[in-house]
């Protein structure tokens, strides 16, 4: 299957976990994916895991960012077909530790990162193109210590709906993806001792309907039917990747 051949994506956040397994993809599906992340070394990494793959070191916390990715885009490919803003931090506080540095990172990258990156790019974007930001199924679900999380995703599917409506008349398509429990490499960056993270994710798969975690291809086989031509009377919705468990 061949859904990308001579279309090209950028993908946010794709240097690890779902942006990582949807880049690959793409590009086995005969697109062209520009990826960024912040961490420089990390993303260098990609460029020996996906062949052709270009990459853009690019802060999403920062709007200024988003001009430069959407100046690279071009730069690259003229247009782009689809765009994955996939870039977030997860990280959470209880009630009386939320500090207002913490505030403005999860803002600043959670929900001015897809809003400033949908604004710059979207000029970029062909008619007829797809939108996919990644949201999290803490928008849905009561989950301690994850208030200001958990707002944060709230407001990207708020916005995602906004961008639907107005991207309408170009037919540009703009959804949201919520995973769930997905297995990626999140507890290891956040420095977790091994055993911890087990546990945690043993906990994890055992609150599931499906009693397991998903990985991060399941997530990215949604968002590519999502960015694909298959989702093309698909707009303004949000697509659950997370074993029931925000449904059941």
């Amino acid at each position: 299957m061949q859904r990308f051949s001579g279309k090209s994506v950028v993908i946010t956040g794709g240097s690890s976990g779902i942006g990582l397994a949807a880049a690959r993809r793409i590009v086995e599906e005969g697109g062209s994916v520009l990826v960024t992340g912040s961490n420089s070394a990390r993303l260098e990494s990609v460029r020996d895991q996906i062949p052709g793959v270009h990459l853009l070191v690019n802060d999403a916390a920062k709007p200024e960012a988003a001009e430069a990715l959407a100046e690279e885009a071009a730069r690259l490919f003229g247009k782009i077909d689809g765009l994955f803003l996939n870039a977030g931090v997860g990280a959470g506080a209880p009630l009386g530790m939320i500090s207002a540095d913490l505030y403005r990172n999860l803002m600043d990258v959670n929900v001015g990162g897809p809003l400033f990156a949908t604004q710059a790019l979207a000029p970029v974007l062909r008619d007829g193109g797809s939108i996919l930001v990644t949201a999290s199924i803490a928008k849905d679900k009561g989950m301690e210590a994850s208030a200001l999380y958990s707002a944060t995703k709230g407001a990207v599917r708020s916005m995602v709906r906004g961008f639907a409506r107005e991207l309408a008349p170009r037919q540009i398509r703009v959804n949201t993806l919520s995973p769930g429990p997905i297995r990626t490499d999140f507890f290891n960056r956040l420095g977790l001792p091994e055993e911890h993270a087990a546990t945690i994710e043993e906990h994890m798969a055992a609150s599931t309907p499906l009693g397991r975690m998903g990985t991060a291809e399941e997530a990215a086989a949604v968002a590519l039917f999502l960015l694909s031509d298959e989702a093309s009377y698909v707009t303004g919705s949000d697509y659950f990747v997370d074993g029931g468990t925000a449904q059941l």
